[in-house]
């Protein structure tokens, strides 16, 4: 009974909820065209299909989105990439001065 009780509110929600069966519909829809489509190819081949990921990818989104709405959890932020962008800033601005040094140090004659 205990079971019962504390997944009753989830299984009213599902019924009762329109996006998370939408969710859930795009996500066994997804995974359909990605079984169809992977069923036909070599391993190899799918693991390279860019058009079979995004199916894969599309259907565990919805997945994640159904799960999200049925526990009432808020969508994840952005994950920030600022050190990321100011690292590579870095590596690009210290390439330009080293090749700029590089080239004053040349005389006329070397080049």
């Amino acid at each position: 009974m205990a079971v019962a009780e504390t997944i009753s509110p989830y299984v009213n929600r599902l019924f009762d909820d329109d996006a998370v069966r939408e969710q859930l519909g795009d996500a066994l829809v997804r995974s359909r065209r990605a079984y169809r489509r992977a069923r036909d190819e070599k391993a190899a081949e799918a693991v390279k299909d860019k058009r079979l990921m995004e199916h894969v990818t599309g259907a565990a989104a919805s997945l994640q989105g159904a799960l999200r709405a049925l526990t009432n959890q808020p969508p994840p932020k952005p994950k920030r990439r600022r050190r990321t962008v100011v690292l590579f800033a870095a590596t690009v601005a210290a390439g330009a001065v080293a090749i700029a040094a590089d080239r004053r140090s040349r005389s006329p004659s070397d080049a």
